[in-house]
């Protein structure tokens, strides 16, 4: 006796040159993509990985929706295909649940063959603990320069960067940390290396830095800020750390990664908060 799907892919094979043959229109097959193979994780406060089982060269239509219906910051969304099985969506928000579908995309041709499956799951971004909440700081607070990491050679700052690991989501070529923190410099009117922050922007932006070199007491002698562009003007808060041979070309003649929508990242508004947070879950980019 022959198995039983043995039989049946006999059974497929006739059939099919049976309704070939014989004018008879045959079932649509059916491009599948199930929640089983389908997988959302948790990058930072901002961003979600989206990884699932990919037909080679396939493209596909990555959606989210927040669980929240008076989410205000849909249009900060943006969405990073790393290949045609992973996504990065980033320019979300802090705490928030989100539903996740990706759907297979169909040629003019194949639409009149195939039926489509679509597939959704549910990611939340990282909850963060506030310690404390620092005072508004007024002004151009978009300035973000720069320092290059290799520089980081001695204790703390050298210690508070291990393992640090370029940013490929976001093409910005700062470094990052098993905490989905991008590495920085702060003064000490903010605290001292390894301590962590989240910040907002007036846009609505979310990201966490964790300071892994001092500026000491700055420029304006509080240890808040250094100016950009000449006393009066732009207050560097926040200076990233960036790794040596990944400085962006627009940065190097800007000397500010304030001016640029980095997939997402959007840092062309002012600090609106920084609030000192503790630490959570490490991440895999």
């Amino acid at each position: 006796m022959f198995e039983p799907d043995f039989q049946r892919r006999v059974l497929s094979i006739l059939m099919s040159f049976i309704m070939e043959f014989s004018g008879m229109p045959a079932e649509p097959e059916v491009t599948e993509l199930s929640a089983d193979n389908l997988n959302v994780t948790t990058i930072s406060v901002s961003c979600l990985k989206v990884t699932w089982s990919a037909e080679e060269g396939r493209d596909y239509y990555v959606s989210c929706t927040a669980h929240d219906d008076d989410y205000a910051y849909a249009d900060n969304m943006y969405f990073v295909f790393k290949g045609n099985d992973l996504c990065y969506i980033t320019g979300l928000r802090e705490g928030t649940e989100y539903t996740v579908t990706v759907e297979p995309v169909l040629s003019d041709d194949e639409k009149n063959i195939f039926s489509v499956k679509t597939a959704s799951a549910e990611g939340k971004t990282e909850t963060v603990e506030v310690i404390y909440e620092f005072p508004h700081e007024d002004g151009w607070t978009s300035a973000y320069c720069g320092e290059r990491a290799s520089g980081l050679i001695r204790m703390p700052s050298s210690g508070a960067i291990y393992g640090s690991k370029v940013d490929t989501i976001t093409g910005t070529g700062i470094r990052r940390d098993e905490y989905g923190d991008y590495c920085c410099a702060m003064g000490v009117w903010y605290g001292y290396c390894s301590d962590r922050f989240l910040i907002e922007t007036e846009s609505g932006q979310q990201f966490t830095v964790k300071i892994c070199d001092s500026k000491g007491y700055a420029d304006d002698g509080e240890g808040k800020y250094h100016w950009y562009g000449g006393e009066g003007n732009g207050k560097c808060i926040i200076e990233f750390i960036y790794d040596d041979n990944y400085l962006p070309s627009c940065v190097a003649f800007s000397g500010s990664w304030g001016f640029y929508n980095w997939n997402g990242l959007d840092l062309s508004s002012n600090i609106k908060s920084i609030k000192k947070i503790n630490y959570g879950d490490p991440v895999e980019y």
